[in-house]
């Protein structure tokens, strides 16, 4: 049996949106899989999707006749291009699935949790064999969505490749908190509201997208770059996975996304060392709890707070767990886990 993955083309853009499929694609052919190139959507417009059409037919067509039965094929999805230029896939991930072909899929998102339809998302879904999600909330959604008869697995948390051990993101104080990411206001609106809270916490914000302002005690922008460059510039004592135009909780769109998903900003932050401030009602909060990786709030008013009667002993806990949980990140444990545990018997409990 042979195994491929599926390996889109790097985008170089300045936030995590790429990272992660790279990622994928740089561990698997480590573990001797065969990457099956094709391309991605880069620019816009009718005439790029007109071209986008013609060129993603090709594309599956091509990686249809690569495989034979027995053989395994790892898709990440969705595919990172226009959602009704990707359905032209869908006729031959069939065809494969028909003639024996064992189809993985990895779930970077699901777009049915953010109220998007017609994107072709069950169809695709219902091609695969094997489902990766990105933890046990989201496997027993897929579960009451329809998708009992897969095997679903978990992934527990994305890893994060980088070159060399990060030596300098941790300042070892627990009152300067990172932010890593998309800045826009109807993402993390938040950010434009952290002089609410008590400026001895002090916030140092990265990612594209911001917007200047009044400025804000305690917060300082620091520029916006490469996921692949993050790690040598982030400097804090925790990071910070928030969503939503609100301190008070996570609100909107993207702060419901959080009781489903994982974000790749959490493995950012751990690669780095740097223990997390999750939301306490997000899926991922458990996870981090459980294995000592950070805190869960259900406020930032909350933060001043816990941040300053935190003890030595309880940060320099959490640190040590980031940096444990970092150093597997770093070398691509969690998939390789969950490739393992795909081969395993359907009914056995998922992690």
């Amino acid at each position: 049996m042979r195994q491929f993955c599926i390996v889109e083309r790097d985008s170089h853009e300045f936030h995590a949106g790429s990272k992660a499929r790279n990622d994928v694609g740089t561990i698997l052919t480590a573990q001797g899989w065969t990457a099956l190139p094709v391309h991605r959507s880069q620019g816009k417009g009718t005439l790029d999707k007109l071209k986008m059409a013609a060129v993603t037919w090709m594309d599956w067509r091509w990686v249809s006749r690569q495989l034979s039965p027995g053989d395994t094929l790892l898709v990440q999805y969705p595919l990172d291009m226009y959602p009704k230029v990707s359905r032209l896939a869908i006729p031959f991930l069939r065809d494969m699935k028909k003639k024996g072909v064992q189809l993985i899929f990895l779930l970077h998102d699901l777009d049915s949790l953010r109220g998007v339809e017609g994107n072709g998302e069950r169809q695709f879904l219902d091609t695969a064999d094997v489902l990766i999600a990105h933890n046990q909330v989201m496997a027993e959604h897929l579960c009451e969505d329809g998708y009992g008869d897969k095997d679903i697995r978990t992934l527990g948390m994305f890893d994060y490749l980088m070159d060399g051990e990060p030596t300098a993101c941790n300042t070892g104080d627990p009152c300067e908190v990172v932010v890593a990411g998309n800045l826009m206001r109807d993402k993390a609106g938040y950010v434009y509201r952290l002089d609410q809270l008590d400026s001895k916490v002090r916030f140092r914000l990265y990612g594209p997208n911001h917007q200047d302002g009044a400025p804000q005690a305690g917060v300082k922008y620091c520029g916006q770059y490469p996921p692949e460059q993050l790690p040598q510039v982030l400097r804090g004592g925790f990071g910070l996975v928030w969503d939503g135009d609100q301190v008070e909780s996570c609100s909107g769109v993207f702060g419901h996304y959080l009781k489903y998903n994982n974000p790749h900003k959490t493995s950012l932050y751990l690669a780095c060392g740097l223990p997390v401030i999750v939301w306490d009602q997000s899926a991922i909060a458990d996870y981090v709890v459980e294995h000592h990786l950070g805190i869960a709030v259900r406020s930032l008013e909350e933060l001043p707070r816990r941040l300053q009667h935190m003890s030595r002993e309880e940060y320099a806990a959490l640190c040590q767990g980031a940096a444990d949980m970092g150093e597997r990140l770093r070398r691509g444990d969690m998939l390789c886990r969950a490739l393992r545990r795909h081969q395993k018997p359907k009914d056995e409990v998922t992690e």
